[in-house]
């Protein structure tokens, strides 16, 4: 049988849970042979609080850490996305640039076409030539 224990926390972690089983197993100790006094049980309670106290706290830290990870690689990604958008953003206003300034010099051509035929008949001398 083959332990392999792969010690992630920090310290007080392991010194939390360690202070909880000693708390543990003297309480056990104490209530088979010693029997309970009151001062013993405040010792157990305060070393019981202790561990429990590293362990909360580790934990937290651990969890705080993790959190900020995961944060700062969504961040990372939105960064990433926001810059492809703004570039797909300026291509497209890039585009609708030039076809805005093509549809310009059309209707420009258009309208210098209208100016250059009149609206009504155009009027004939008496050669029957169009004058001006």
């Amino acid at each position: 049988m083959k332990f392999n224990f792969k010690f992630e926390r920090d310290g007080n972690y392991y010194f939390g849970l360690l202070l909880l089983v000693a708390a543990s197993a003297s309480i056990i100790y104490a209530f088979f042979f010693d029997g309970f006094e009151p001062q013993n049980f405040l010792a157990y309670f305060l070393i019981y609080a202790w561990g429990y106290t590293l362990l909360l706290k580790s934990d937290c830290e651990y969890r705080l850490k993790r959190l900020e990870e995961a944060v700062t690689a969504l961040q990372n990604r939105l960064d990433r996305l926001d810059t492809d958008f703004s570039q797909e953003t300026e291509v497209h206003i890039g585009e609708s640039t030039e076809a805005e300034s093509i549809a310009e010099e059309g209707e420009t051509e258009e309208a210098s076409a209208e100016e250059n035929t009149p609206d009504r008949p155009a009027e004939l001398n008496e050669d029957g030539e169009e004058g001006g």
